[in-house]
């Protein structure tokens, strides 16, 4: 009778030390996240400064409608060696965590080439999010990476910040400045995004990781243009999914 009880004991502590173990490798896992990514973020490029809309405007030489503009290129490398690529990259799920004073953030994909990259199409794609297929070499107009990694991007615009008036003849610079021609300030004008990217390989095994930006960059107005490298991912936990 008392061999029986032990071996009962026995058990349910083996299986209360298993289960142990499966929770802590769980809890670990929600912390971490996976240790190595066949892909992952080497670099986030962020450009921010001013761009415009002409309005037709008989009575002004200048009539623009202000847009402060950041540009994300975001770095995508291979970090082992495998035979996966890239099938596909989404980002998705954009949070406006905290929103600006003035103005409204719409999200663009790039629909020009690399010397115009941004058209502004009517579309706002904050809430439907982009995807990048996997191929030959990078096509940011096509919404195509490199599938043993390349760059892929997009652009989040403040508009309706106002419109710049004026009869002065000069060329007029589309840059930060402008925003001081509205009498806006930094404050005024920052916000922090938040979003998805999911990687997704050759194998069909997903990879999910939430970033957190920033934006504009602080010295925007002064420098009319700024850019602004991020490295450290230490705070991005990717999870398959």
């Amino acid at each position: 009778m008392k061999k029986n009880l032990f071996k009962k004991c026995l058990f349910i502590l083996f299986i209360i030390i298993i289960l142990t173990i499966v929770f802590s490798i769980m809890v670990k896992y929600d912390v971490e996240g996976e240790k190595i990514l066949p892909f992952s973020i080497s670099k986030i490029l962020l450009v921010s400064t001013v761009d415009g809309r002409v309005v037709d405007d008989p009575q002004n030489i200048w009539n623009i409608n202000v847009i402060q503009v950041n540009d994300l290129y975001m770095y995508i490398d291979k970090t082992i060696d495998t035979d996966e690529t890239i099938k596909e990259i989404k980002i998705e799920n954009f949070l406006l965590n905290k929103s600006p004073q003035k103005g409204n953030i719409k999200i663009l994909r790039p629909t020009g080439d690399l010397d115009n990259l941004y058209t502004y199409s009517e579309q706002d794609y904050f809430y439907e999010g982009l995807v990048y297929k996997g191929a030959i070499i990078d096509d940011m107009k096509s919404l195509e990476i490199a599938n043993n990694g390349g760059v892929l991007g997009f652009r989040a615009s403040v508009e309706d910040l106002g419109s710049y008036v004026s009869n002065e003849s000069a060329e007029i610079t589309y840059d930060g400045r402008l925003l001081s021609n509205l009498g806006l300030k930094i404050d005024e004008i920052k916000f922090n995004i938040s979003f998805d990217l999911i990687i997704t390989t050759s194998d069909n095994i997903n990879y999910k990781g939430t970033l957190n930006l920033d934006m504009p960059i602080d010295t925007v107005i002064e420098e009319g243009t700024s850019q602004k490298e991020i490295t450290d991912f230490s705070n991005i936990v990717f999870k398959r999914i």
